[in-house]
């Protein structure tokens, strides 16, 4: 309630005092992003990326059984739940199945018992995620780890797509920095302070993009960041509308699934290099791509598990639920989280670019993108199938009962109906038995936080159960 009061006093103030409230609140993070201990942190990982393997895995067994004796004997939570464990023998990451896996549920429900005793929560720095439930899930981190992980972000994610804090860049992200309802722009804020462009992901089309590059051209932006999909968008509706492109030093994107339609689009209009990576609201591990394309693991944060449904590791290759151990949080350890996603480790473990850190091939989409059939039984890891064709910019299953989906289609470039087809049939391979109506859109829809899913059981999601209903009579008619 309190958010949604300060957001309507905001969208009441003119654009110029928005945008002044925006520098100001910058300058605020800023003291704390970049403050104490930032540079510090940032000369200690310049070290880091001349280390070997061994080093690395030697550094992180010993945070690891740092953050575990702090969990077993100072974490209510960890201390309860691991009576049968052994947590005092886990020594490295092989150690780690010892312990069991902890679902974000669990996190959700008792938050306060995952703080470590005697710690205020007022004295900690709070990240907030909704995530695909719209619950809230707040995290706690100290406040001698924002500096850390803002110089993580710098060196390890920024700086290796040759930009940095330091350079104007352009963002789209899930904030609702315009009201949706707004028919007219501008479809952006600028934080002057930190000469960053904040565009609205929520507004962009073939009749507003030319507004957005506009923008990005008068503001200097030299970098741009955010969800691929509405980047992605942006490039095509500006593309379209026959937009001059812009020439910029990189593209870094990171939220929901990057296509290779999408990179292609990106790489087109901005004239540069598209990067991937990966993170979360929790802090417990970050990817981040290479100038040669590989997805390399940044371990200072965390240890990765990729493991089969058993629990045992996959190898590589293989497909198999991520799970994540963060080494930098000593306020709310998070100790072999199940974050949601599948992936597959690399079966190279070298690399053109140098890093002797771990390489994911893929990653494959969210656990529960999973559709269920007639029999009960629910069929996941679909995203490889919708990935398949470059002339299908992006694509949504959307079930409506058991045993029945549609395939939501938005074209891209080159674009025929035997590519939806293929992926159909790709689908059915792995399913059987299911009967799946391929319907073209112009968009996909998103979530509240701007995200695309891949997978959307409508009888779980009754709040958008209209919006697709309309979505699909528009495509029929």
């Amino acid at each position: 309630m309190i958010r949604q009061w300060k957001m309507a006093l905001y969208w009441k103030l003119p654009v110029f005092l928005q945008e002044a409230g925006l520098s100001i609140y910058a300058r605020k993070l800023e003291k704390i992003y970049y403050g104490t201990g930032y540079e510090e942190y940032r000369q200690w990982l310049r070290t880091w990326k001349t280390w070997s393997h061994a080093e690395i895995v030697s550094h992180q067994n010993h945070r690891l059984r740092e953050i575990v004796q702090l969990a077993g004997m100072h974490v209510p939570y960890y201390r309860e739940k691991w009576k049968t464990a052994f947590w005092r023998n886990v020594h490295s990451a092989s150690d780690l199945s010892l312990l069991p896996r902890l679902d974000k549920q669990e996190l959700r429900r008792h938050e306060g018992a995952f703080l470590v005793e005697g710690l205020d929560p007022k004295s900690l720095w709070v990240e907030k995620t909704s995530g695909s439930t719209g619950t809230s899930l707040r995290v706690y981190w100290p406040m001698t780890m924002v500096p850390k992980w803002w110089a993580m972000t710098e060196s390890t994610v920024r700086n290796v797509a040759e930009v940095g804090q330091d350079v104007p860049r352009a963002m789209m992200g899930g904030r609702p920095i315009v009201p949706g309802a707004s028919l007219s722009g501008p479809y952006w804020r600028y934080n002057r302070h930190w000469r960053q462009l904040y565009l609205s992901s929520y507004h962009v089309s073939r009749r507003t993009a030319p507004e957005y590059a506009e923008a990005i051209r008068t503001y200097g932006s030299e970098w741009i960041t955010g969800y691929p999909s509405a980047i992605a968008a942006l490039a095509e509706g500006a593309l379209d509308a026959n937009v001059a492109p812009i020439k910029l030093t990189s593209a870094i994107v990171s939220g929901d699934t990057l296509t290779a339609s999408m990179r292609t689009s990106i790489e087109q209009f901005f004239q540069c290099k598209c990067f991937d990576s990966y993170g979360q609201c929790e802090g417990v591990c970050v990817a981040m791509e290479c100038a040669w394309g590989r997805m390399h693991v940044v371990s200072s944060v965390g240890i990765i598990e990729i493991l089969r449904d058993d629990g045992s590791p996959c190898l590589p290759g293989e497909i198999g639920e991520m799970v994540a151990t963060g080494l930098m949080n000593d306020a709310m350890p998070l100790v072999r989280y199940r974050l949601g996603d599948m992936a597959a480790w690399s079966k190279d473990t070298g690399c053109l670019c140098g890093s002797p850190e771990p390489i994911i091939e893929s990653i494959e989409g969210r656990m529960d993108d999973y559709l269920i059939t007639e029999d009960g039984r629910q069929i996941g890891r679909l995203s490889t199938a919708t990935k398949r064709s470059p002339s299908i910019h992006s694509a949504q299953i959307v079930q409506d009962r058991p045993g029945h989906a549609y395939l939501l289609v938005r074209p891209s470039e080159g674009y025929q109906t035997k590519d939806a087809e293929m992926v159909r049939e790709d689908i059915l391979e792995r399913i059987g038995d299911f009967h799946i109506d391929i319907v073209e859109v112009s968009e996909i829809p998103r979530t509240a936080q701007g995200k695309t899913r891949l997978v959307v059981r409508l009888c779980e999601k009754p709040e958008v159960a209209e919006r697709y209903a309309l979505l699909l009579r528009g495509a029929a008619s």
